[in-house]
């Protein structure tokens, strides 16, 4: 059983970012998985490390399409993203560290970060995009009239 499925309704409207997010459900989803399935801690990790690296450079496609349009709640993201990367950064290093055991707690911040990002903050990045270009097309149009 999947622990996050994708929905058309978490689709940001950006072609890279919708695939980037949705690479993101796969490793999550691979990692609820391997825990669910009762697979050893260090299979675990090995999921939990590509999720970490994934994570990361998604961030930085996403800070950089960010830049490219002039967003203007970059560095709200920015903070968001690092604070994200953070988290999922030293859970991934508790692990490693430690013995310490994944656990349904673990699962559960995956999907929040998951779902929260996504639908509160990711929209709007879309939603922005809309709108600069409705204005484009707004000004071409009054242009030429």
């Amino acid at each position: 059983m999947k622990l996050l499925s994708w929905r058309a309704s978490y689709q940001v409207g950006v072609d890279l970012i919708d695939t980037e997010h949705k690479y993101l459900f796969k490793l999550i989803n691979e990692f609820h998985d391997s825990y669910a399935a009762g697979n050893t801690h260090k299979q675990l990790l090995l999921v939990l490390n590509r999720l970490v690296a994934y994570a990361e450079e998604h961030f930085q496609h996403e800070e950089t399409l960010m830049q490219e349009i002039g967003y203007p709640r970059l560095a709200r993201q920015e903070g968001m993203h690092q604070k994200l990367f953070s988290s999922i950064f030293e859970l991934n290093e508790k692990l490693s560290v430690t013995d310490a055991k994944v656990d349904a707690e673990t699962l559960r911040f995956l999907k929040y970060w998951m779902l929260e990002h996504i639908l509160k903050e990711d929209m709007d990045i879309g939603d922005f995009m809309r709108r600069k270009a409705a204005q484009v097309e707004k000004a071409i149009g009054e242009s030429a009239g």
